[in-house]
């Protein structure tokens, strides 16, 4: 129970503690308890599951199984009828089986768990203002409010994680007030210092207020980016992957480059607008406590997954406009490039810089004594991790912008992060395969790629020289020669003569070697970018 107090409620704050605890009591006791004891006894397993997997240094077999006793008592423990109204402590069961599911190989009850709890929630109206404004105590005002956000929270996080949708609309979500945080900056400055109940809600609803406005501007550029009709969706889908870059380049849709550059403000703007208590300036000397501190290296660590999220489409145009041949000068030379190409260059920048330093920011915080210390939950961690490996697969295809040292140096990193990371579960191992993979089926079609051109220039060449045979039947057959050698002199050198393109090293080989991932099963075209907007969901 304190490991979940400690590091899931400051940032998930989902329960009313006093309450909960109430209950807790009242239940060993023998007492009656103030909610449905089934109800409350399933949200009981739910945390003792979810805070089993939270030790790191128990062997995952153990905690697996110890974990998912606990979950399957909830189950059993569950009443989740489609015809009955629901309650607020069944939204809060659902809410917090939803956070362990994402331990598991389980993304579809997790996306169903969400639903439901967000379905309920619409049932019983906490997505209207007036459900919460005609509640008695501003307890519970605070509780429902908080809830109605969980939801909200869960929906747009899920639906980040596995690439789907969101279900609330940024008008229903933005129908109910957020709880309102104690002003702690203007009250130091006055030197007045905070009573506990401050305290206690500057704890809980600072980090989770900052969170909701966060996730909003992911959501935002969300549908702006990836949804159906996005331009990065449409390149993904043209030609079945047929076509070569330059064809894929002329049929996509133009990128809203305004639109992103309004929502990289919003970013900047809100993390301006952050507490000082949930910045990283003051963190070694931070006086309110380890929790302030992780949940402000949380907050770091999801302003750089927003940026990344936000700039990636700019990084698949960027990259799919320039395909990597060593033998091209292009790629090198920015001359004749329109306005809209030099800022989708930043931005792709901008976006490799975002990866490089989530994972130099995991890697700094880091523990090996089997404690999660200030980073987020270990499948969250790995979550980043691979999503900012993606990022640095891309920016290889552009050797000349992005320094190979620099890339190789956070590749490492990421990779031994992902080793570090794989005695908690098989995903860590299975990402890890999954990117060695993605890496060297990218390299070798793009040698494909680049071989398959060659040989249509010398089509072309031979093509070209064909006619001019045939236009020049008068002239001597000493004369038709030379114009043949000539044409064949002229052909781009055959490119299994020059140097090929490399892929990431990797640290532990036997990953490779794993009979899940056959390297050749995998089908993978160099054009289609969709491995770059989302985790696997076999992963």
């Amino acid at each position: 129970m304190d490991l979940y107090w400690y590091y899931v409620d400051p940032l998930y704050p989902f329960l009313d503690r006093q309450r909960f605890e109430h209950s807790y009591r009242a239940l060993f006791a023998g007492t009656s308890i103030d909610a449905d004891e089934r109800t409350f006894v399933s949200i009981l397993n739910i945390i003792l599951a979810l805070s089993t997997q939270l030790v790191e240094s128990t062997p995952p077999e153990q905690r697996d199984r110890a974990s998912q006793g606990y979950f399957t008592r909830a189950q059993d423990l569950l009443r989740l009828s489609l015809w009955d109204t629901g309650s607020i402590e069944l939204i809060q069961c659902l809410l917090l089986m939803s956070q362990y599911l994402q331990s598991t190989n389980n993304p579809h009850q997790t996306w169903m768990i969400v639903g439901s709890a967000v379905r309920i929630a619409q049932s019983l109206g906490l997505h209207l203002p007036e459900t919460s404004l005609e509640l008695p105590s501003e307890g519970e005002r605070d509780l429902v409010r908080r809830i109605w956000h969980g939801c909200l929270l869960m929906d747009r996080m899920i639906a980040i994680t596995h690439g789907r949708p969101a279900m609330v609309s940024d008008q229903l979500a933005s129908s109910v007030v957020l709880p309102s945080i104690p002003d702690m900056d203007a009250n130091t400055e006055h030197g007045v210092q905070l009573d506990a109940v401050s305290l206690h809600r500057l704890r809980y609803q600072g980090f989770f207020h900052k969170s909701l406005e966060l996730y909003e501007v992911i959501n935002y550029a969300v549908l702006a980016f990836y949804s159906s009709t996005s331009p990065l969706k449409s390149s993904t889908h043209t030609n079945g992957g047929a076509a070569n870059s330059s064809q894929r380049l002329s049929e996509l849709p133009d990128l809203d480059l305004g639109k992103a550059l309004q929502l990289d403000q919003r970013l900047t703007k809100w993390e301006k607008s952050l507490p000082s208590f949930l910045t990283m300036a003051d963190e070694p000397e931070n006086t309110l406590g380890e929790v302030f501190r992780r949940q402000a290296v949380i907050l770091r660590i999801r302003l750089l997954h927003a940026r990344m999220l936000l700039l990636r489409p700019m990084l698949a145009r960027f990259c799919l406009s320039h395909p990597a041949d060593p033998s091209s000068s292009s790629s090198s030379q920015p001359c004749h490039e329109d306005l809209s190409s030099r800022v989708t260059q930043q931005c792709a920048m901008a976006c490799v810089e975002a990866a490089q330093s989530l994972i130099s920011f995991i890697v700094r915080f880091q523990r090996h004594d089997g404690s999660l210390g200030l980073l987020p939950a270990w499948w969250y961690r790995v979550f980043y991790i691979y999503t900012a490996a993606t990022v640095l697969i891309a920016a290889r295809l552009r050797p000349a912008v992005f320094s190979a040292l620099d890339i190789s140096r956070s590749w490492n990193q990421a990779m031994g992060l992902l080793h570090d990371h794989e005695d908690l579960g098989p995903s860590p191992r299975r990402c890890a395969a999954a990117l060695q993979i993605l890496s060297s089926k990218m390299f070798q079609d793009q040698q494909q790629q680049q071989q398959q051109q060659q040989h249509q220039q010398q089509n072309h060449q031979q093509h070209h020289q064909h006619q001019n045979q045939n236009q020049q039947q008068h002239q001597s057959q000493s004369v038709a020669s030379l114009l043949a050698t000539d044409a064949n002199s002229s052909a781009v050198p055959n490119m299994a003569g020059e140097q090929q393109q490399e892929t990431f090293d990797m640290p532990f080989p036997y990953l490779a070697q794993d009979a899940a991932f056959d390297l050749d099963a995998i089908s993978f075209d160099v054009n289609d970018f969709s491995w770059l907007n989302s985790m696997p969901g076999s992963l």
